[in-house]
């Protein structure tokens, strides 16, 4: 027998061998069995819980001292109630005499006062040479004919233009302001142009 033959008897039975061998070994299905499912549960995410405060439908604001409060969302169609808006009631006022002297006596603020004050002298076509508010003052050019006229100083224009500095004064008192009539001094006078300045603001603020 030549030596090729028998290295190829050998191999076959180191082949047929390794064949069998194989084949009488134990199954792998249950090996690493505990290894492999910890493996897999590893990687699983676990189920989100929803914080209580949420669940809840509470909040906690990190400025408001940490106290809690629920919150609470509008609904889309909500609709929005906006009270009436209420008519500016008419102004009451007054024409109030003391000894020789005399006022005009607004029952309103300082700021509703004095901004119908100035529009009515304005409507009136009062000459407002000019004002200051934080001295509660506003300063009128009138005609010296005026008076005698009783005429507006626009319509008086066949007349001399000299005309004389007044001043409208504006006090306020818990019931109300007193709107006064003063020479450029600031004395308080009772003529035929302070009488007509209140009659006609009187006429324009309450109507």
């Amino acid at each position: 027998m030549s030596i090729q033959t028998v290295l190829k008897l050998s191999c076959i039975g180191v082949v047929s061998f390794g064949l069998s061998a194989c084949g009488s070994m134990p199954s792998m299905d249950g090996v690493f069995v505990d290894q492999k499912e910890s493996y897999k549960r590893a990687y699983e995410l676990p189920s989100l819980e929803m914080p209580p405060e949420l669940t809840a439908g509470q909040t906690q604001d990190e400025y408001d001292g940490g106290v809690r409060g629920t919150v609470s969302v509008a609904k889309k169609n909500a609709v929005v109630q906006t009270p009436a808006l209420i008519d500016e009631a008419p102004t009451t006022a007054k024409i109030v005499l003391v000894g020789n002297a005399s006022y005009l006596l607004v029952h309103d603020g300082f700021r509703n006062t004095w901004r119908k004050t100035l529009g009515a002298l304005g409507a009136l076509a009062y000459d407002v040479e000019d004002k200051n508010r934080d001295d509660g003052v506003i300063y009128l050019n009138i005609s010296d004919g005026e008076s005698k006229l009783g005429m507006l100083p626009s319509l008086a224009f066949w007349k001399s233009s000299s005309a004389s500095v007044y001043l409208v004064s504006f006090d306020e008192y818990s019931d109300g302001v007193a709107v006064e009539v003063q020479n450029k001094d600031g004395v308080p006078v009772n003529d035929e142009v302070s009488k007509k300045i209140y009659a006609d603001l009187l006429r324009k603020l309450t109507q």
